[in-house]
């Protein structure tokens, strides 16, 4: 792979990808929102600092939501709630109504909405939205976009008038780079399918309620400057030119890292995804070296074995979760997910090797794979590579519907897949040669502080165990997990599962 340096915008841009496909609004609200957010801010003669802050700020807002994707879908479709986040407050009903009709009959619509509308007002909706928010400021924290960033985005929920989920802040106490992002994202989302007049219309109606109206009615004021020029040209190359200050350039490591951001993104939407994605970007790497493949290649397939699986957040987690046997049509909208993982990539020059490569990990020989249903001829040395590292993997890992295999018993299967013409020989021995090369297991100095039976509480607690399931799997009580559960983010400095999660993860806990 090119050494040369990626620039952050880049990976970015591809991020804010994934993040429409999790939320479920169209494709480029997260561009848009992010340019009208640099626009807002230097209208609104805010400083450079700020300028900068409401640009990332507005790329991230949301990038939390897959952390209680698989807890919503328990009630409703999570892909659907996009369209929540810019409705009225007397428009969430109807709009609820509207999408519970499209999967049962309108007559018993209405009550559904009315419970769903009661499901999100209670009060476990503000542990979620601190699930999203700490993620999101982890993420941030981890790509270094300093504290104004990660501030805003402990604020994504709050409103001007106060009446959040949370109550963290109101007014001016909300963060000003989040004020700016609360106008933009309201604008963002609704030129999509929203003429300029009726954008200033609602801008005004929301002004002093949830949004910021100063910066509401400013935009009203003159929405077309706000508007010009996104539905010409390439969103994408908008979005870099938009990026205030100097551009923020990677290089070796820095490029992995946040990468490795990415792909907790994708694990996180399922908690018996936590750590997949790390886990083959390790066991590849290590094969591609076992290979003899160049430094360049080892790269490439450590980077795409870390991105492979994020287009999982453009499916319904209730199938991802799914203990019984899928219809053709869930398979089949389960196979989207490696097409998706290619499109997430595939506008940047830099990145769209990466994820090429990365879709290509259900690929097989015989060209029976997905998404290409390519055959051997069409499959290079690291996507053959990457198949069979993701087969060990996912054999050796517990899912809904099978419980994980054993390293030998895995060994066995692979091998039983290159007599079956499906995967790599060459590949499948690199991986049972790397995997048996394992060296011996330490935690991080992010965990020294945890004893044992923390840990094993920490990782119940990242997949998403409740407390009395947690209870029963170590042998203790529910009241001994509680106190558990608090000591460990008291040590950790977290304040929700999703920063367990993260932690447990940057730990090499999981």
């Amino acid at each position: 792979m090119d050494a040369s340096p990626v620039r952050l915008a880049h990976v970015l841009d591809s991020l804010a990808l994934a993040i429409e496909l999790g939320l479920g609004v169209p494709a480029q609200t997260v561009q848009r929102t992010a340019v009208i957010a640099a626009r807002l801010a230097r209208a609104a003669g805010h400083d450079d600092e700020d300028v900068v802050a409401a640009f990332y700020t507005a790329i991230l807002c949301y990038v939390g939501c897959t952390t209680t994707s698989h807890d919503v879908s328990q009630a409703v479709d999570e892909l659907g709630l996009g369209d929540l986040l810019v409705v009225t407050d007397d428009e969430f009903l109807p709009e609820m109504e509207r999408m519970l009709a499209a999967t049962m009959p309108p007559a018993d619509a209405g009550a559904a909405a009315r419970t769903m509308a009661a499901w999100f007002s209670r009060p476990e909706m503000g542990q979620h939205h601190r699930n999203h928010c700490e993620a999101a400021e982890l993420m941030a924290k981890r790509l270094e976009l300093g504290p104004r960033v990660v501030g805003g985005l402990t604020h994504a929920y709050e409103r001007w008038d106060g009446m959040s989920t949370q109550q963290l802040a109101a007014g001016e106490g909300i963060s000003l780079p989040m004020r700016v992002v609360h106008v933009a994202w309201q604008v963002g989302q609704e030129s999509i399918t929203r003429g300029p007049a009726e954008i200033a219309q609602r801008l005004r109606l929301r002004a002093g309620r949830s949004l910021d109206p100063t910066l509401a009615r400013l935009v009203a004021d003159d929405i077309g400057h706000f508007l010009a020029g996104l539905d010409e040209g390439d969103l994408g190359q908008q979005l870099l030119d938009a990026e205030p200050g100097d551009p923020i350039l990677l290089s070796g490591g820095e490029v992995d890292r946040a990468l490795t951001c990415i792909a907790d993104f994708g694990d996180l939407k399922s908690p018996h995804m936590i750590g997949h994605s790390r886990r083959v970007a390790d066991v590849a790497q290590r094969a591609a070296r076992a290979a003899s493949m160049s430094p360049a290649d080892v790269d490439l397939v450590c980077r795409a074995a870390l991105v492979h699986d994020v287009g999982r957040v453009g499916v319904q987690s209730s199938l991802l979760a799914k203990p019984g046997p899928l219809s053709r049509a869930e398979h089949e909208r389960i196979r989207l997910h490696s097409y998706f993982t290619e499109r997430i990539f595939a506008a940047s020059p830099v990145l769209a090797p990466v994820g090429a490569l990365g879709a290509a990990h259900h690929e097989r020989l015989d060209g029976s794979g997905y998404h290409r249903g390519l055959q051997s001829s069409g499959l290079s040395a690291a996507a053959r590579l990457l198949a069979a590292a993701n087969t060990w993997c996912s054999l050796t890992e517990t899912r809904p519907h099978r419980q994980a295999m054993t390293e030998s018993e895995a060994c066995n299967a692979l091998g039983a897949q290159v007599r079956e013409g499906l995967l790599d020989r060459n590949a499948a021995d690199a991986v049972t040669t790397s995997v048996g090369q394992r060296g011996t297991w330490t935690r991080r100095a992010a965990a020294i502080t945890l004893t044992e039976r923390e840990i094993d509480v920490l990782r119940l607690v990242a997949r998403e165990h409740t407390n009395p399931s947690i209870a029963e799997a170590l042998g203790i009580s529910p009241k001994t997990v509680e106190r558990h559960v608090t000591h460990i983010y008291q040590k950790i400095g977290v304040s929700s599962r999703a920063g367990a999660a993260i932690h447990a993860l940057e730990s090499g806990l999981m």
